[in-house]
């Protein structure tokens, strides 16, 4: 007989998508109790699937600007607002005399 499927309360669509610039501890495996390094970048993967996965061990793989991946827990991220590309100056008309 089937079990019936029960959508657990931590789970849900994920928050991130693949560009997103974001910010977060890395994602460190369960018993490792260092410090988790911070990190910034764009998300290159949503680890885990998301169907049914407990959001306490969801991950996305983050492209660091130096070009390396660093794996961050999904939890924990903030989603960075790029910056306001500068605005193009007009130059002072000029007064011809």
């Amino acid at each position: 007989m089937a079990r019936p499927t029960r959508r657990r309360p931590d789970t849900g669509p994920a928050p991130y998508a693949i560009g997103d610039q974001v910010r977060g501890p890395e994602a460190l495996p369960p018993g490792d109790y260092r410090t988790a390094a911070t990190y910034e970048g764009e998300v290159v993967q949503v680890g885990s699937g998301w169907s049914g996965v407990d959001a306490a061990h969801a991950y996305l793989w983050v492209r660091l600007p130096d070009r390396t991946e660093r794996k961050l827990a999904i939890d924990r991220c903030v989603l960075v607002t790029p910056a306001e590309p500068p605005r193009p100056v007009n130059p002072a008309p000029s007064r011809a005399s």
